[in-house]
């Protein structure tokens, strides 16, 4: 491992399996704080991408100085329009393209279903281009040697959704946060519940950028916990990190660089306003050691 405290390993699949023999495994211990692969998906691919979707009516052209319903695929994108993510105006802020497990996983016939659509689309957008979608897969299968890469199935061989894009726009913010179906979202009757750890792996489409600042991801060396949680949830996690002497690192991305970081440590996006939305291919990683497989869900 390199000589820093909390390294981020990169730049490459090779130089990092130099480096270490299991680093999905450190990346679950918490030992390192994130593995990035620079160009995993080519930049132009991505630049090519974006005009794609926005053709295909799954995105808005940030460009249009009037938006109207029918400017995007709306049976798809007001799916989370309950959860507030796709406000019916003009004031959209974020667009998900796929099936998120947070927002419908309450319903696990309606997500199960809604995930069977997801993989219809995505069949159809990239049967015939690059799939960004493997990209990610096939960067994991390589991150992790003697371990299975597979889209997350309950028993009856229901799959879920394999990613999902999430288009920010308006300096759409994350502020400091866990993820875990396990510890937040105490989804049981799922399958994913039985992995130990959860990880994510989050490929940058596009940045939102203003004055050369880019809304980049910021990662902290603390693993959710009760004492925490008040903390997180009054937004008064700067206060914890101060008393406590949390290590935090950024890790900036630009088009096509693909980084996995663990999802249980508390982790924030601050947005940026710019003139274009910020873009990324999402999904969720679990991780066990003492299993053969390792799942990806949206």
């Amino acid at each position: 491992m390199p000589a820093t405290d909390w390294p981020i390993l990169e730049p490459n699949i090779n130089s990092i399996l130099a480096a270490e023999s299991h680093p999905i495994a450190r990346l679950a211990a918490g030992d390192v704080a994130a593995i990035v692969i620079r160009q995993a998906f080519p930049k132009a691919e991505c630049e090519s991408l974006v005009q794609y979707l926005i053709d295909e009516g799954q995105m808005y052209d940030s460009g249009d100085t009037q938006i109207d319903d029918k400017a995007i695929d709306v049976d798809r994108a007001d799916r989370y329009t309950q959860q507030g993510l796709n406000p019916t105006t003009t004031a959209r802020r974020r667009i998900d393209i796929g099936t998120s497990l947070g927002n419908l996983g309450d319903d696990q016939e309606h997500f199960l279903s809604d995930s069977g659509e997801t993989h219809t689309l995505f069949d159809r957008l990239f049967g015939d281009r690059p799939d960004p979608i493997a990209a990610i897969h096939d960067s994991l299968s390589a991150l992790s040697p003697g371990k299975k890469v597979l889209t997350a199935y309950e028993p009856n061989g229901r799959q879920y959704g394999p990613a999902i894009f999430r288009v920010h726009y308006g300096g759409y913010t994350y502020g400091p946060h866990f993820d875990s179906v396990r510890q937040r979202e105490f989804r049981s009757n799922y399958a994913v519940h039985k992995f130990s750890r959860q990880l994510a792996g989050v490929l940058c489409v596009q940045n939102s950028t203003r004055v050369g600042v880019t809304a980049q991801g910021i990662l902290h060396r603390q693993f959710w916990n009760e004492d925490v949680d008040p903390y997180i949830k009054q937004s008064r996690f700067d206060e914890w990190k101060a008393e406590h002497d949390v290590t935090s690192v950024q890790v900036d991305l630009k088009p096509g660089d693909l980084y996995f970081f663990n999802t249980e440590m508390i982790h924030e996006v601050p947005g940026v306003d710019g003139d274009l939305p910020r873009i990324v291919l999402a999904t969720f990683i679990g991780y066990s050691d003492d299993e053969d497989e390792i799942m990806v869900w949206s």
